[in-house]
């Protein structure tokens, strides 16, 4: 047999055939960009070819050496089609050198399974191999899982400029490793040659005796893959490595101006859709990612660190906590909804919410969303939702329940990024789907319904509340959230002296409370406008808390009161300023228009309401 690689151009059958570009066109369309599908579709196949609980996922955007670029140009590819993309290769190098992107699996079984299409695997054999490089579409006998090698594969030859993959694989067979490389390319439509039509899908490869190209195998495989910078697993272990050659720009059009972005990109998708796989539930993570631009690795994924998702993963976290205690007692923050089906009685699944207090560096993206989560707990979208009755943000993650996985599964188009109603649709059969979407849309809308009795704490306008009576939302506030206290005479305004009038230093309500968080501790913030007053007096402003009580009433009198149930004065904040002065009162000059923030501890089942003072400061 031949070892060297040759080229194999797929003629139409006489019976007929599909073009290489309808592999790509029958993933349809999708909201998301390619290098979020490409993260999405490559992590699934490899998640779901793992071996143990756990895997090693690993992106490396490299150029290529001079000898591993020579090797890959003129030894594996050594020829090229008459028409089609992969006709420009030999275009691509520069300076000598080629960049490819390398997406690389371990702890994976590899691409085993027979090498030929037409060959039935044996008993308990898969059929890997020729599902990902020689077949389209997937066999219903693979089941419901993220990948499984079906059409999404396609978003591997678009991410390539000129369509063109290197693949690698070491696999377990009864003898022992299996080592196999062969080069594809599946994004060229079909073209005609010599009278005959092709398809556009070409093969590198070993020519057979039968003059079919098959992949080259043995340690000349894994040899060879080495030549051209492969980062191959140990000898005894298998898993799988994809090269796309020559990846597409990061804006698909002009030159990137910073040669980081596409890997960076990457590495952001994994955090977005992958984050769930990425926590540690005591085991270790499911998936151990690895990102790197040539040879340097970029900083490890921690999701309750990341700024995008941390919410998120907190949520599911808490979630993860109360499966294995249902008696764990969370925050007010936190209230955790089982979603159910009525007609038949049936769990869908659980709704974990969580009302956050900003902090520096939040991102406010996907505030209002929930995380849409199946089997292998990878986000499938971030569904919005009504937001919570205060100036603060839910961040939500629905799981959807083991059993009804398959009607959730079923529900995906090829790209895996949506559950469409309408086809888990089944005449005669509850509509699973259908169910929940509208379970947790209703849930948030509930949340506008204001129970009288749960809310009488916080009827007096410019109060707030951390209540757990109120489902864990935090910063209830009723009124128009704009309402103004505006100080009197007798409250220390003062005259501006004028004939026919008098100008007052005022302080005004601009905004309901704030909640945030501060060392760990929740803070409330008060925003006053204070303008006006006569020319040239030093004014001081001052502002005390009030505790509202449950009819309703302002309670000043704290003598009775638990002490960790009040709360205290932190400081007052100058607008466009980060320091908190911890004066209990600010010193101005009028006339003036500033604005100024009192922040106040915010005790829990307390609701806080506070009284500004506008006086003259003493001489």
């Amino acid at each position: 047999m031949n070892k060297q690689f040759s080229l194999f151009r797929h003629p139409w059958e006489a019976t007929g055939s599909g073009d290489a570009r309808s592999l790509q066109n029958a993933m349809g369309k999708t909201s998301l960009d390619l290098w979020n599908v490409l993260v999405r579709e490559s992590l699934q196949n490899s998640y779901d070819a793992r071996i143990e609980d756990s895997i090693g996922f690993a992106i490396a955007d490299t150029e290529l050496s001079e000898s591993e670029t020579s090797i890959l140009v003129n030894e594996i590819f050594a020829e090229l089609p008459p028409e089609g993309a992969s006709t420009k290769l030999r275009q691509m190098p520069s300076k000598g050198r080629i960049r490819v992107l390398t997406i690389s699996d371990y702890g994976t079984r590899g691409l085993g399974g027979p090498l030929r299409a037409n060959i039935a695997p044996g008993e308990n054999e898969r059929s890997d191999f020729v599902d990902f490089i020689r077949n389209f579409g997937r066999s219903q006998s693979k089941g419901l899982e993220g990948g499984t090698y079906g059409l999404g594969k396609g978003v591997l030859f678009q991410a390539s400029r000129i369509g063109v993959c290197l693949v690698y694989s070491q696999t377990q067979t009864p003898s022992g490793i299996d080592y196999r490389l062969i080069g594809v390319s599946g994004g060229d439509g079909d073209y005609v040659d010599n009278g005959y039509k092709y398809t556009g899908r070409n093969w590198w490869g070993v020519l057979a005796d039968d003059a079919v190209i098959d992949p080259m195998t043995g340690t000349d495989a894994r040899e060879m893959a080495m030549s051209v910078g492969f980062p191959v697993p140990a000898m005894g272990e298998s898993g799988t490595s994809i090269m796309v050659v020559a990846p597409e720009l990061f804006n698909l059009s002009e030159e990137d101006i910073l040669i980081d972005s596409r890997i960076r990109a990457l590495r952001d998708a994994a955090i977005r859709w992958a984050w769930p796989l990425a926590i540690d539930d005591g085991n270790g993570p499911k998936v151990k990612f690895q990102f790197s631009l040539d040879g340097v690795n970029l900083k490890d994924i921690h999701p309750l660190d990341e700024p995008l998702v941390r919410h998120f993963a907190q949520s599911y976290v808490d979630w993860l906590q109360y499966k294995k205690d249902p008696g764990t007692f969370f925050s007010p923050f936190v209230k955790i909804y089982p979603v159910r089906s009525l007609k038949p009685v049936k769990r869908l699944g659980s709704l974990v919410m969580r009302v956050s207090m900003e902090a520096h560096g939040d991102a406010k993206e996907l505030q209002n969303h929930v995380a849409l989560l199946r089997k292998p707990r990878m986000v499938v979208k971030y569904l919005p939702v009504t937001a919570p009755p205060s100036e603060h943000a839910a961040h939500s993650v629905f799981i959807a329940d083991d059993l009804v996985d398959p009607d959730f599964a079923s529900s995906e188009p090829v790209t895996h990024d949506d559950w469409i109603v309408q086809t888990n649709s089944k005449r005669g059969t509850a509509n699973f789907v259908r169910i929940a979407l509208k379970r947790i849309s209703d849930i948030f809308k509930d949340l506008h319904t204001a129970d009288p009795a749960a809310t009488a704490a916080v009827m007096s306008t410019g109060a707030t509340k951390i209540a757990a009576e109120l489902g864990g939302l935090v910063g209830q506030f009723s009124g128009t959230g704009a309402a103004s206290t505006e100080t009197s005479p007798s409250q220390g305004s003062i005259p501006t002296g004028r004939s026919g009038g008098s100008r007052r230093a005022t302080a005004r309500l601009t905004a309901p409370p704030k909640l945030t968080m501060i060392r760990d501790r929740p803070h409330v913030e008060f925003r006053f406008h204070v303008n006006g007053g006569q020319k040239d007096t030093a004014m001081q402003l001052t502002a005390s808390p009030q505790i509202v009580t449950d009819g309703g009433s302002i309670d000043t009198d704290f003598s009775t009161e638990d002490p960790l149930n009040l709360p205290e004065f932190v400081g007052w904040r100058r607008q466009g300023e980060a320091e908190i002065l911890t004066s209990s009162k600010v010193i101005f000059a009028t006339p003036t228009e500033e604005i100024f923030t009192a922040i106040f501890t915010q005790p829990l089942n307390v609701a806080v309401k506070v009284a500004a003072l506008v006086e003259e400061v003493n001489s």
